[in-house]
């Protein structure tokens, strides 16, 4: 048994909204967000997350056939004596920033635990039980620090189910205990699909054209990409995007790679049909719906709010695929080609 304090924990006490947002429901969910993003490295089809407001005031987090490799790795990077140690952080912040909490972890053949009261935590490992893959936690935040906060379930169900869709396959169920009981449960293998779904639905008597639901992993990095034209928006976009739970407000390589990827394959459509084309990213998106993800390690955020995701590498890799893509759909569907590149024919300007 070992019991611990440090000064990361002391340095988030201090400062909890550098590292959490705000000390609001944002910072709530970021720590809820910060963990999940762990656990869900690897994910399988009976991977189940679920998220329980107690009747103590408590939150209880259960999960199963999830990757404990990055919590553990959080809990053994909690004693670095630099202070800019990230590695510890989705740990580190649930331990210091709650009342109480306790960590149970099932990480291969071991069962680590971990017991915290306001920054200083007891670490205890044992045996396991033959559960790999399954993660307990349960926490308090602390009134010391959310100051007349409680959780929202409303919320946080709706934070959940942005979740379900960026991580397709993931079972996730939320449930109140404390007054009325409420229980929802998401999970959506299609992905961000459905949220194209959802934004197609708002115009029942639309005809949607040109739509591609895209799904891919390149290098270190796991891409989803849904779109489609929807006539009755006219000269209205819809473009959303995220990457891991961020949604990223200011754009940026993401959904720019994925805007160069459809304009050379329109370009190269416009070769094909002989059809001379004016064409930019802002004429792209008008009456269009995008939305795409991307998840992995190691992306940075920069700009206002750090809404706008910096990464060269995705740039370069989404647009590619995107590409190849959209010019396979339209070389095998001639009406839908002939429809989009008309679109940006110069009679049209």
């Amino acid at each position: 048994m070992d019991t611990r304090a440090n000064k990361l924990s002391e340095l988030i006490r201090r400062r909890p909204a550098m590292f959490v947002g705000n000390l609001h429901f944002t910072g709530f969910a970021n720590m809820l967000e910060f963990v999940l993003e762990e656990m869900l490295t690897e994910i399988t089809t009976d991977t189940t997350i679920e998220i329980e407001f107690l009747k103590t005031n408590a939150i209880r987090m259960t999960a199963k056939k999830v990757a404990t490799a990055g919590l553990i790795n959080c809990i053994y990077n909690l004693d670095q004596p630099d202070m800019q140690q990230t590695n510890s952080l989705p740990v580190a912040i649930i331990v210091a920033l709650s009342l109480h909490a306790e960590l149970e972890i099932h990480h291969l053949a071991d069962v680590l635990t971990l017991d915290s009261k306001q920054g200083e935590y007891i670490l205890n490992a044992k045996p396991g039980e033959d559960t790999p893959g399954k993660v307990a936690i349960e926490f308090t935040p602390d009134p010391l620090i959310f100051h007349d906060f409680i959780p929202d379930y409303e919320q946080t169900a709706a934070l959940m189910q942005k979740f379900a869709y960026l991580y397709p396959g993931v079972k996730i169920i939320v449930e109140d205990h404390r007054q009325d009981h409420k229980r929802n449960v998401f999970r959506y293998p299609q992905g961000v699909s459905r949220l194209l779904d959802t934004a197609i639905a708002q115009h029942p008597h639309a005809s949607p054209f040109f739509r591609l639901d895209l799904k891919a992993a390149i290098r270190d990095y796991v891409y989803q990409v849904s779109f489609c034209y929807q006539p009755l928006w006219l000269t209205t976009s819809y473009v959303r995007s995220f990457a891991n739970h961020y949604e990223l407000f200011l754009g940026g390589a993401l959904i720019e790679g994925v805007q160069d990827g459809i304009i050379m394959a329109i370009k190269e459509a416009a070769l094909i049909t002989k059809t001379k084309i004016r064409i930019s990213k802002k004429k792209l998106v008008e009456s269009m719906i995008l939305i795409a993800a991307v998840r992995g390690k190691g992306l940075e955020f920069v700009g206002p709010g750090k809404w706008r995701l910096e990464a060269a590498a995705v740039k370069n890799d989404i647009k590619k695929y995107v590409f190849a893509e959209v010019a396979r759909y339209l070389a095998i569907n001639p009406d839908e080609r002939n429809r989009v590149v008309l679109n940006f024919a110069y009679e049209f300007e």
